[in-house]
């Protein structure tokens, strides 16, 4: 038989001035309206980021989390800015009863009884996505924050209308939405949902004028107008009311981490993954390979690809916790010497056997490969529901960040005084105690997606930034070897179909010629077929800019055509 495959892109958009890749045209207008009012790559993505809290509310907001990597093209550096969530106060490694009767979910971690650690008042970590924003403007913007905050304002005042995917996204979670009058009162209003956008009609607004109020306190305030004053308390309060922890001293002490890595080096590309080092052990084997002498559409260029996701994931989710709160060869992991000794046990003509047994980090270990850390203030105690964007210019500045609520809606919870979405980032951390990601205060968990900038001789050449919880490590992975090992462009090479493996399942883009598919199973990959269409996106969502060396033109690449905006001019 044979039967249609979905086949859907989008145009390459090349900018000479400046360009914004996003996960919605919103968030992509808001960039480009602040680059040609003269702000740079940090102004536009930031624009871009805060926008997104009002254009995808169930993937991202000020009640969520973001990480970001930077090139600064005057100053020939990279920067990290990582404001991920923290574990409250209170919060303890014991604190969720562990649920054993269903299997771990794919992040190996076991369910928690009752679900409490992914939705309700108890999975609400430290958000951290304003603190990570407005640290990038305050360090590398241009232009005042209140005119980088006015596109996100405008989008507030003005409610946003509904359309098929928001639609879909609140069927999916109807049942946990019913259970909580607020959030229902706000998606849901009057126990319907909201007429949806068509090309007959205009539809019905979500009404986020609560969330203007908010977002036009930090563009007062910076930071402070989100973790201090009537919005942390607001937000403090109701989730003590209903048996939560998080309190206003987490709000007030939450800082993001801001680190200077030491780049890692793909084929002469120095580079950063937002300080992931899983994304580093992926390019560190597959580097040992010539991939491009493989083919790319030869069965080892996708086994080699396979194995080394599933072993740099199962070497990460095996050995990594925040190194501020627990011994952790987080440099060790993303070593060129251990990314050796594990292509080293990859067989080019067998997959592993499954699970895939983690590797020995520590022998590999140097504190002396330890990014630098900004001198800040401590913190306390020392996949879909994510978005993405990407922002570069002509002076040769590069942004990328993923923001992210961690499930869609996050923990559910809608505070309805301040507008603000509270994420389900406890699920991320590991529930038993005992462990390098076990919950700890203040602790971030552990991140295994990377956010990839990208320079070749002092020049920013190439960003991917992705969503879509752990399968972000494909889409950005591929992209990136896409055009620099196989010379596609950025659309082409975010079109292409990939696998992905981090667990037993080698999962392969039905696109992938089925003789492709059949060797890989033949090799002992146990194959499961996937193909993204709208609804369904089983290789995630990505971003990507790629700079012309020679003009210092600016391509996009944005991936699915459906969910995904570019604008530059």
């Amino acid at each position: 038989m044979k039967a249609s495959t979905v086949i859907c892109s989008q145009t390459e958009i090349v900018a000479e001035n400046g360009l914004v890749v996003a996960g919605h045209k919103l968030e992509a207008e808001a960039g480009l309206r602040i680059l040609q009012q003269g702000g740079n790559a940090v102004d536009a993505l930031v624009a871009a980021a805060f926008a997104g809290f009002v254009a995808e509310p169930s993937n991202c907001g000020v009640g969520g989390y973001a990480r970001m990597s930077i090139f600064v093209a005057e100053q020939n550096k990279f920067v990290t800015i990582d404001g991920y969530v923290r574990a409250p106060g209170l919060a303890r490694s014991d604190m969720f009863e562990l649920d054993k009767s269903i299997p771990a979910p794919y992040y190996g971690h076991p369910h928690t009884i009752g679900r409490k650690a992914e939705y309700g008042f108890l999975a609400c970590a430290v958000p951290g996505a304003v603190a990570c924003l407005c640290a990038a403007h305050e360090m590398f913007g241009k232009l005042p924050r209140a005119q980088i905050l006015e596109p996100a304002i405008e989008y507030a005042r003005a409610g946003l209308p509904m359309d098929w995917q928001l639609s879909l996204t609140i069927a999916d979670c109807m049942q946990d939405i019913q259970s909580l009058p607020d959030t229902a009162a706000f998606l849901v209003p009057g126990g319907r949902f909201p007429r949806i956008q068509t090309a007959f009609h205009s539809g019905e607004r979500l009404d986020f004028s609560a969330l203007a109020r908010t977002l036009e306190r930090i563009s007062e305030q910076g930071h402070q107008g989100f973790y201090s004053g009537p919005v942390a308390k607001s937000i403090a309060h109701y989730v003590a009311a209903n048996g939560g922890i998080l309190s206003v001293p987490d709000l007030v002490q939450y800082r993001p981490k801001i680190l200077y890595e030491m780049p890692a080096n793909y084929r002469g590309f120095d580079y950063i993954t937002a300080n992931d080092p899983l994304g580093r052990e992926v390019l560190n084997i597959l580097e040992n390979y010539d991939l491009q002498a493989l083919g790319i559409d030869s069965v080892e260029y996708r086994h080699l690809v396979a194995e080394a996701f599933g072993h740099a994931f199962a070497d990460n989710m095996m050995f990594y916790g925040d190194p501020d709160f627990t011994a952790s060869p987080v440099n060790g992991l993303s070593s060129r010497a251990f990314g050796n000794s594990r292509t080293n046990q990859i067989n080019r003509n067998k997959a592993a056997s499954r699970p895939i047994g983690a590797g020995d980090p520590w022998q590999f270990e140097m504190v002396h490969t330890q990014p630098h850390g900004r001198a800040a203030t401590p913190s306390f105690g020392g996949i879909k529901g994510t978005t993405q964007m990407a922002a570069a210019d002509r002076e040769g500045n590069l942004a990328l960040t993923c923001t992210s609520l961690t499930g869609a809606f996050g923990s559910h919870i809608y505070v309805p005084e301040v507008g603000v979405f509270l994420n389900n980032a406890m699920q991320n951390y590991d529930p038993r105690p005992g462990y390098p990601n076990s919950i700890l205060p203040g602790k971030m968990p552990i991140f295994a997606a990377p956010v990839l900038a990208m320079a070749r001789d002092g020049r920013a050449s190439f960003g991917s930034a992705g969503s879509m919880g752990y399968r972000i490590l494909s889409g950005v992975i591929h992209s990136a070897i896409h055009s620099i090992d196989f010379g596609l462009g950025a659309q082409a090479g975010v079109d292409y179909p990939r696998v992905y493996c981090q667990g037993n399942e080698t999962f392969v883009d039905g696109r992938i010629p089925a003789e492709v598919r059949a060797q890989l199973a033949e090799m002992g990959h146990q194959v499961v077929e996937q193909t993204d269409e709208p609804g369904k996106i089983y290789f995630g969502r990505v971003n990507t800019i790629v700079i012309d060396p020679k003009t210092g033109f600016m391509h996009s690449g944005a991936s699915p055509a459906w969910s995904t905006a570019a604008a530059g001019f």
